[in-house]
């Protein structure tokens, strides 16, 4: 079964990519990103992550989506520097954030996820930490399809829900509800966890990899070597290329 965080890898440009070459490049420039503190330098940095999410074939309502659920982070912690350290620092602060997090919804969005997991393993990333990543990104589908079935249930019962948490009987049913969600998905997880048994499961998981690096990767990793290195570069003050 397709991971719902897959639905536009496939589709996207930057998928042609080895997955270790956009993992190294793509966390190397939020690295350099969150150093960076100049306006200007910000501004460059953000063109150029919206550039690349505009060749990636991600639809942009997907990105903003997710943008948008760090907006609220992102703006609290730009309001807190305009009140204590000026306009100027509050506007690098967003723009800074905002890069980086455009950044990463990029790359996972145009990415495989068990592609991500095979780059990390590859970076010697503990197995067990890998592991736990990948079973808990599935959980959350398990918790999800459990939480549908117990909505459908409710509706076949008649429950339409209730005015409003202060409905006694509404809280009292949706309390229930959620109760029953985690405890369906622990014995759905259980049974899952023996099928594992039943194929070989021996607390790591392998996989079949096959990537190779090509020419086009050593061009990515090229160009965001020429990005990071002008924006250090502005940053430090070293060569001023405006």
């Amino acid at each position: 079964m397709e991971l719902n965080a897959d639905r536009f890898a496939k589709d996207s440009w930057l998928s042609a990519f080895d997955p270790r070459v956009k993992l190294l490049c793509f966390l190397s420039l939020a690295v350099v990103i969150a150093l960076l503190t100049g306006t200007e330098v910000l501004l460059l940095a953000l063109a150029f992550v919206l550039s690349l999410a505009a060749v990636s074939r991600v639809p942009p309502s997907h990105l903003a989506r997710g943008y948008a659920m760090a907006f609220p982070f992102i703006a609290a912690a730009s309001l807190a520097l305009l009140f204590t350290s000026g306009t100027g620092n509050a506007l690098n602060m967003g723009l800074r954030v905002s890069a980086s997090v455009l950044l990463l919804l990029v790359l996972v969005s145009s990415t495989p996820f068990m592609d991500v997991l095979w780059a990390l393993r590859w970076f010697k990333l503990p197995s067990v930490l890998s592991d736990m990543i990948m079973f808990t990104y599935r959980f959350i589908f398990v918790i999800l399809d459990e939480s549908g079935r117990m909505r459908l249930a409710r509706s076949s019962r008649g429950f339409r829900g209730g005015r409003s948490l202060l409905d006694g009987e509404a809280f009292k049913v949706l309390s229930n509800t959620i109760g029953m969600i985690f405890l369906r998905s622990y014995r759905r997880a259980d049974r899952v966890y023996l099928a594992l048994l039943s194929r070989g499961y021996d607390g790591r998981v392998r996989s079949l990899g096959g990537h190779r690096l090509r020419f086009r990767d050593a061009g990515m990793g090229l160009a965001f070597l020429i990005i990071g290195a002008l924006a250090l570069t502005q940053q430090m003050g070293w060569y001023v290329w405006w």
